[in-house]
């Protein structure tokens, strides 16, 4: 059953998925309707691409989260944001959805009471990043998170290493600073989203994460604390 900073339950967590019809959302849209406590709400950017949360059984919503998506989040309890440019886009693209539209809706999410906000980052975000190969990225990357951070929002930022399309292990190594990069199966970052989702002692944190040898329950709860809490249905 899914908890609030201030120890009450809610039955189902109402879950806006921002970036739902990209390849972690699309894992993390099913997952979390097929798993205890939750009631995903997809956020798609055109009607195209409606059949397919259909067909997964999960409500969609059409949006531009550019132009602002504030008059879906009223009833939420929670925001997921896994949006992202694309890798064929430009730096201005990046900036525009992986910075700045990332910032609008932490902005709405205050205005409209929703508190609690995962936000799929990068090992290595910072907007000082001098990264020879996604620089711009890290650092469109790091602005929005060090903004995050800012807010009051009961905030979680999971930063994983390079993304794979492997199927999950259901093992990961997680710290709030590895110090190194590696590599995670999307599906697992999944996991961890939803594990995080459920978790209370996630709140305010960073928690970086790449393949490893923990259960990711067990990994979430070194870093994080709440061993108490019940486990992923």
């Amino acid at each position: 059953m899914p908890f609030t900073r201030d120890g009450h339950t809610k039955m189902r967590m109402k879950v806006l998925i921002a970036g739902a019809n990209g390849k972690v959302g699309t894992i993390l849209s099913g997952k979390l309707w097929a798993a205890h406590g939750f009631s995903p709400l997809a956020l798609i950017r055109n009607a195209k691409q409606q059949m397919k949360f259909t067909a997964l059984g999960v409500p969609a919503v059409t949006g531009d989260l550019e132009e602002g998506v504030g008059k879906y989040l009223p009833g939420l309890d929670a925001v997921v944001f896994t949006a992202g440019s694309g890798g064929q886009t430009g730096p201005e693209k990046t900036t525009d959805v992986d910075q700045n539209a990332a910032i609008r809706l932490m902005k709405d999410c205050q205005k409209e009471g929703v508190k609690r906000f995962v936000m799929v980052s990068a090992i290595g975000a910072d907007p000082a990043s001098e990264s020879p190969r996604i620089q711009h990225y890290l650092r469109a990357k790091g602005v929005a998170d060090g903004y995050l951070r800012s807010t009051t929002l009961d905030s979680t930022i999971l930063a994983p290493g390079t993304l794979l399309d492997e199927r999950g292990t259901g093992r990961i190594q997680a710290s709030e600073k590895l110090g190194f990069h590696g590599y995670l199966p999307r599906e697992d970052l999944v996991d961890c989203i939803i594990e995080t989702l459920r978790n209370v002692f996630t709140f305010d944190k960073t928690i970086e994460l790449v393949s490893g040898g923990d259960k990711i329950k067990d990994a979430i709860v070194k870093v994080a604390g709440g061993g108490d809490l019940p486990p992923i249905a």
